[in-house]
């Protein structure tokens, strides 16, 4: 399962770079410091991406998960990016969640031990 999550994660890194960002930087932890320290008019930006990607990875990681993987990655330089690289940005993360949201519920679904642990819930009290 770790060979998983490395391409996985090498697959995000990838994103983020094509989207004009740093490519040793997760889309996620890109969100989070951005959704957390950017003032002005694309602030609302950075707040939509981060609820979108945080109701997709909700069911593995709880309600922070672009938060956490912001502080996972806390000393790297994080990019803001021009207009025209937070519209590739955008269509990345919309149409990726879309596709992730669907997977995210199921494997809790088949999978729920993984998801109450996570979440410090037991569902047998």
């Amino acid at each position: 399962m770790s060979w998983m999550r490395n391409v996985l994660i090498g697959i995000d890194q990838l994103g983020n770079a094509v989207a004009g960002g740093n490519p040793d930087v997760t889309v996620s932890a890109r969100v989070g410091y951005n959704a957390k320290n950017v003032e002005g008019k694309t602030r609302y930006y950075w707040l939509l991406m981060e609820f979108i990607i945080n109701f997709t990875f909700y069911p593995l990681d709880g309600p922070e998960h672009c938060y956490e993987a912001y502080m996972a990655d806390k000393d790297e330089v994080h990019k803001h990016g021009s207009d025209w690289m937070r519209a590739v940005l955008s269509i990345f993360i919309i149409v990726g969640c879309a596709f992730l949201s669907v997977i995210t519920r199921l494997y809790v679904l088949i999978f729920p031990k993984a998801h109450y642990s996570k979440l410090g819930v037991n569902p047998g009290s």
